[in-house]
């Protein structure tokens, strides 16, 4: 028998745990709105937000479907408050669901409801999502999405979602996003996995769960195998039991995920867990490996019908296509690029990326017209009908998110380009880019991890640190009381080369000088404007101009010595910063300024010679300044040694670009001499 210290004990105890239990809980319950809940205030956290999510619960578990087989429930109630009208987009939705009619797979909606909450006059009015409200639209051959808003929202409304997704595709369970384009106070996911399936989790973001816990239940899985007839009745069902895996993450009080400057993709650091289906063991069989290796990956693409079978059956109409482009040529490498340019210069891209052939090559050799996956596997299979070592590299774009090495998740590639090797060289090639040299792949294609697919399938590092962007402007300023005129000749990285000749290409050279002009502003005259080496791809570009702005004779004259500064203003703008910085390379940026000073002034003041490091060897800013009678010269130099800066570095970079903003704004100031 417990004493009274200890049954006292015990109550205090059994009151802390519910009272534990309670803060581990949505704070609210689904489906019951009062007025009170309509006194909603600004997060701390997020005070400028336009719409914030109350509670976001979703629940998975795999069940038993009627396919004598396994698929999986996902279940999701919601509840957001609209702070102010730019936040009623909140209430749009699209829910995709999959389906597959090869094999008979499918998802589909068993139960939906959507209202939304007003508060008029001291009460809340409930109004219903209606059934014809929602539309079916057909996105792909698979897929097809559910599309809806939310009625009657305005400032102030509450309204509240839940459905329940069933679904076959076992393979890639319902991922759960925790963190959305509004804060949101409480997001929880539940899963509920039996014994027989492993996954792979991957988590991603940089919020940490508030509660992240994991425990065993006991399970009974009727299957339905369908009536069979056998000696002494049928049978019309396979009983299993066993243990389920349940795992329940929390997140709490989570920003809204914001876009910031220099940055690949927001996709990439938005807080969120993926499931993958890795192996299925049941009682008494052999485990099924189900996600696939890079070898098995590689030799299936080789194989199929839209890659290594679309290159084959391209392969000597290409040769005889291209064999009057490279008639007389000797030389590998010139031979390589002659091919390279043909596929370039007579093919044009659609706007589609896409690692695989859209379909029949031959019809796309016909059109003159495909994507990228079409024109680079046309590519590859031409170099390979004249006797190179070509293969494919699939990748994802920067705009798209980063792959992963270790798991083979196809989805996430949107990209293939070339790799050739002569020699002792290889060049990486993108011929769906018109304005890209040989050996030059565009920025966009340097997003870490890419795959080259051959029989070992290698993986490769396309880093942005491994592209320098060097930049040196040399300008001549000439001062008066009358006017300020001058000359600038800049030669451009490779980066801003392609982009220029992109924008000549499209737009004309006049194009280029406008926005210089804009840049400048309506006091400046440009003249004798001219473009270098625009169809040198291999080169770099340079542009030239000369420039003049009047000057009202005055005691005192300022001059802007910097005319081609590194920035105008700092992209760095908050003071915190949850993601990486991810510029499109290194920076090697210098100017060079040779200013004559007019008769009869002399410097009154004079920017000071200056050299600032950033972090410990991640780059450096000099300015220099040296005069002589009526003369001074100016060299700055803004070095970047790296492209990819972790949070923790955030605020030293971003002082330092305030740093070389301010510096190079420092104004040169002209005083007339007393006679």
């Amino acid at each position: 028998m417990l004493s009274k210290v200890h049954y006292l004990a015990l109550f205090v105890l059994s009151v802390f745990s519910f009272s534990a239990l309670a803060q581990d809980k949505v704070a609210f319950k689904f489906g019951k709105v009062s007025p009170e809940d309509f006194k909603q205030s600004l997060p701390s956290f997020d005070t400028g937000a336009h719409a914030i999510i109350l509670g976001d619960v979703g629940y998975s578990r795999v069940v038993p479907n009627n396919d004598g087989g396994f698929g999986y429930e996902f279940e999701r109630k919601i509840r957001v408050y609209i702070v102010d009208k730019n936040g009623i987009d909140a209430g749009k939705y699209l829910i995709p669901l999959y389906s597959s009619a090869s094999n008979d797979m499918k998802e589909e909606i068993r139960r939906f409801n959507g209202v939304t909450y007003n508060l008029e006059n001291g009460k809340v009015v409930e109004t219903q999502l209606e059934n014809n409200q929602v539309f079916t639209e057909k996105f792909s051959k698979n897929v097809s999405l559910k599309k809806f808003s939310l009625p009657a929202l305005r400032e102030g409304s509450i309204f509240e979602l839940s459905y329940m997704l069933k679904s076959d595709y076992l393979f890639q369970f319902r991922d759960w996003a925790f963190q959305n384009e509004y804060p949101t106070l409480w997001s929880e996911y539940e899963v509920e996995i039996p014994e027989y399936f492993d996954y792979v989790y991957l988590t991603q973001g940089y919020h940490r769960y508030h509660i992240n816990t994991t425990k065993d239940v006991s399970r009974t899985y009727r299957i339905n195998v369908g009536r069979t007839e056998f000696i002494g009745g049928t049978r019309n069902d396979i009983v299993l039991t066993g243990l389920a895996k349940m795992k329940r993450w929390v997140m709490k009080d989570i920003p809204a995920l914001k876009s910031e400057s220099y940055i690949t993709t927001l996709e990439n650091y938005r807080s969120k867990i993926e499931f993958q289906l890795s192996s299925i063991r049941f009682p008494n069989q052999a485990p099924k490996l189900v996600m696939e290796n890079w070898q098995k990956v590689s030799s299936d693409l080789l194989k199929s019908e839209d890659f290594g079978q679309a290159m084959e059956r391209v392969d000597g109409s290409l040769e005889d296509l291209i064999k009057p482009h490279v008639a007389g040529i000797n030389d590998p490498t010139e031979k390589a690029k002659r091919i390279y340019e043909y596929f370039r210069d007579n093919f044009s891209w659609n706007g589609t990326n896409g690692f695989t052939a859209s379909g029949n090559l031959k019809n796309v050799i016909k059109t003159k017209t495909g994507t990228v996956g079409d024109i680079n596997l046309m590519l590859i299979a031409a170099l390979k009908s004249f006797g190179y070592t070509a293969y494919p590299i699939i990748l994802s774009t920067r705009s798209r998110g980063y792959t992963h090495e270790l798991y083979p998740l196809m989805d996430r590639f949107n990209y293939v380009v070339c790799a050739v090797l002569i020699g002792d060289s290889d060049y990486l090639l993108d011929a769906s880019d018109p304005d890209l040299g040989f050996g030059y792949l565009p920025s966009k294609c340097y997003n870490g991890h890419a795959r080259v697919l051959m029989q070992d399938p290698l993986p490769i590092s396309l880093a942005a640190d491994s592209l320098l962007e060097r930049k040196v402007t040399l300008a001549t300023l000439v001062a008066s009381p009358q006017d300020l005129k001058g000359s600038i000749q800049s030669s451009l990285g490779y980066i801003s080369s392609t982009s220029y000749r992109n924008l000549v290409r499209e737009k004309g050279e006049d194009a280029v000088f406008n926005s210089i002009k804009t840049r400048f502003g309506s006091a400046y005259e440009i003249s004798n404007t001219h473009i270098d080496s625009l169809k040198k791809k291999e080169l770099p570009i340079k542009i030239t101009y000369d420039f003049v702005a009047k000057n009202e004779e005055a005691e005192v004259l300022y001059i802007d010595p910097v005319l081609e500064p590194f920035s105008k203003e700092n992209p760095f703008k908050s003071p915190n910063r949850f993601y990486p910085v991810e510029m499109p390379s290194r920076i090697d940026e210098t100017y060079l300024l040779n200013f004559e000073i007019p008769e009869g002034y002399k410097v009154d003041e004079m920017p000071k010679s200056a050299k600032v490091g950033l972090n410990d060897g991640d780059g450096y800013f000099e300015y220099l300044v040296s005069t002589e009678p009526g003369r001074i010269q100016l060299r700055t130099r803004v070095v970047l040694a790296k492209a990819y800066f972790t949070p923790e570095e955030y605020e030293s970079l971003r002082e330092f670009f305030g740093y070389v903003i301010n510096k190079q704004a420092e104004q040169i100031v002209l005083k007339k001499a007393t006679p």
